[in-house]
């Protein structure tokens, strides 16, 4: 099996796949490289001359399936690495149904569905969307079904069967959301980039205690633990002038004096995060290409890499020298997608604070803000992070493996 994708559509009753739902789906599939098939069925009924009945419900139901059928089996399931079912409203019954009859294994967006539909999805098939004011499907019962599938679910407050408000302003604001989340689902990344401190490893007490160590030939002592941790994530000297307004000189005997006592006693004082060796393991059995990506010059970070055992899951590391005071996550992300000839659809930035966050925002490719380390969730979001993750296991399920 090839890295082939597909994603078909199944359409709605008078919802067809040119409405904005399903043909931004479309688009947005295309541009990750899915192959897309459209399936077309035809009813003798209007959508609202079966809703809240269920024997018409049903016989449009095994109308459609009979119709579908034919057009499903030209396809080989078993060539795509990855299958997407896209379905709206009747829709996404069919495509649950046909997810099980086939055992193709399918992830399925769900625009709308309808009650049956919850009868044959799987258990974390995928992301349900369902309006508040739907006539089609009851929200404690789309509320209880996802809960029981563990389906993650959004909700869209006084939208109907179509997600639309009275409000069209409103509506371009919901379908913009909606297809956010459409394209994180959809999303699949080859090149993942990891920064370091506070992502990857919990270095917390051999920073602090190596700045309180710098600090104290200043006639510093007994900072917050809160501002010493700030040092965690940016370059040093950038941090020695935004927490102490140092001059130059200061800065660099202050940073100095930090990596003097750093690299002869405490540099390998961390931990690693609960989740990353196994993390970083199924993404080299998966083949992704994986990156260092820190701001730590480079020699401490191989160093430190090697000593707790995971230089060998990274294929490439990137960082400053000695003499590079900068924190600038967009420079050193645009160097390894330049030297290495990278294409940004296909990266994403792995960190915990907003200097990884908005670096990789300005590089132009998609992040992972984790919440396990050292920075500041709000931050993050307002620098633009593509997903949030409280840990290693929800960083696997975002990237799929």
């Amino acid at each position: 099996m090839d890295n082939k994708k597909i994603a078909i559509i199944f359409p709605g009753m008078g919802y067809h796949s040119d409405k904005p739902l399903l043909y931004f789906s479309k688009r947005l599939a295309r541009e990750n490289n899915y192959e897309i098939i459209e399936v077309n069925y035809e009813f003798p009924y209007k959508a609202r001359e079966i809703m809240n009945d269920k024997a018409r419900m049903k016989e449009a139901f095994e109308i459609a399936v009979s119709q579908i059928k034919e057009q499903l089996s030209q396809i080989d399931f078993g060539m795509y690495s990855d299958v997407i079912f896209i379905g709206k409203s009747i829709g996404t019954a069919l495509a649950a149904h046909f997810d099980k009859e086939l055992q193709v294994g399918a992830r399925h967006i769900v625009f709308t569905p309808v009650p049956q539909t919850f009868e044959m999805l799987r258990d974390n098939a995928g992301i349900v969307f369902h309006g508040l004011s739907d006539p089609w499907c009851p929200s404690d019962i789309a509320r209880k079904k996802c809960d029981e599938l563990q389906l993650e679910l959004i909700t869209i407050d006084n939208a109907n069967h179509s997600l639309e408000t009275d409000s069209p302003l409103k509506d371009i604001d919901n379908l913009r959301s909606i297809m956010k989340k459409v394209r994180q689902f959809i999303k699949e990344y080859r090149v993942i980039m990891f920064d370091l401190d506070g992502t990857v490893t919990d270095s917390g007490r051999a920073i602090t205690s190596s700045v309180e160590y710098a600090l104290s030939h200043f006639g510093i002592t007994d900072q917050p633990r809160e501002k010493l941790q700030t040092f965690i994530g940016p370059s040093l000297y950038d941090s020695f002038v935004r927490e102490y307004g140092m001059n130059d000189e200061d800065c660099n005997r202050a940073v100095a004096l930090y990596r003097s006592i750093y690299e002869k006693e405490r540099m390998y004082d961390v931990d690693i995060y609960d989740g990353i060796p196994q993390l970083l393991a199924a993404l080299k059995e998966r083949g992704l290409t994986v990156f260092l990506i820190t701001s730590k010059p480079l020699v401490f970070a191989e160093k430190i890499l090697e000593k707790i055992g995971l230089s060998k899951y990274f294929d490439h590391m990137v960082g400053p020298d000695l003499s590079d005071h900068s924190s600038d996550k967009k420079r050193l992300i645009e160097n390894a997608i330049t030297t290495h000839g990278l294409e940004k659809n296909d990266c994403v930035m792995i960190g915990d604070t907003a200097y990884d966050i908005k670096g990789a925002s300005d590089a132009g490719i998609d992040s992972i803000a984790v919440t396990y380390g050292y920075g500041n969730t709000e931050e993050m979001l307002n620098n633009g992070a593509t997903h949030l993750a409280a840990s290693a296991r929800e960083v696997c399920d975002i990237l799929r493996v």
